[in-house]
């Protein structure tokens, strides 16, 4: 009878919609970032778990921009993003200094196709969602003569330290 009992721990540990899920920021060998930014990784650790991110969801489904609490799979991307978000983060210039492909590299939210494509979705979805819940902002901009995006404008917003 124990044989056919399926263990809890091992009943996901395949997903069909990603390659990763559980994502984890690793910054490249020798980089070294502030202590203030060492302290706020620490800070923003397991941050979609917590009651906070609770009360900013419930914040805007009032407002009518969101139905119902993101999927564990995004809040995990979330985790893993916000980590390295507080790692390349600028005090002084309250801007991340780091372009959203490389985040999304180093966080392990970026896939590869057959191809040699490069997909970096999930990240971009977990900052827009985390720009709608008014944690960050977040600014894109597409360049048609260079055929790519310009690097983007991240900043952190008073609410994110609340």
């Amino acid at each position: 009878m124990q044989a056919e009992v399926t263990d809890t721990r091992t009943l996901f540990t395949h997903y069909r919609q990603v390659k990763n899920p559980n994502p984890e920021f690793t910054p490249r060998e020798g980089k070294k970032t502030l202590p203030f930014c060492r302290k706020l990784m620490a800070k923003a650790e397991g941050f979609t778990s917590r009651f906070d991110f609770s009360v900013h969801v419930a914040f805007v489904r009032s407002l009518g921009k969101r139905h119902r609490m993101p999927p564990l799979l995004r809040r995990r991307a979330i985790d893993a993003l916000l980590q390295g978000l507080c790692f390349h983060y600028d005090p002084l210039a309250n801007r991340v200094q780091r372009s959203i492909t490389n985040l999304a590299i180093e966080c392990g939210l970026a896939t590869e196709s057959k191809s040699g494509n490069l997909s970096i979705t999930r990240a971009t979805r977990a900052l827009k969602f985390m720009a709608e819940l008014g944690l960050i902002t977040y600014q894109t901009e597409y360049d048609p003569q260079i055929g790519c995006n310009i690097p983007t404008d991240i900043t952190f917003t008073p609410a994110l330290f609340s």
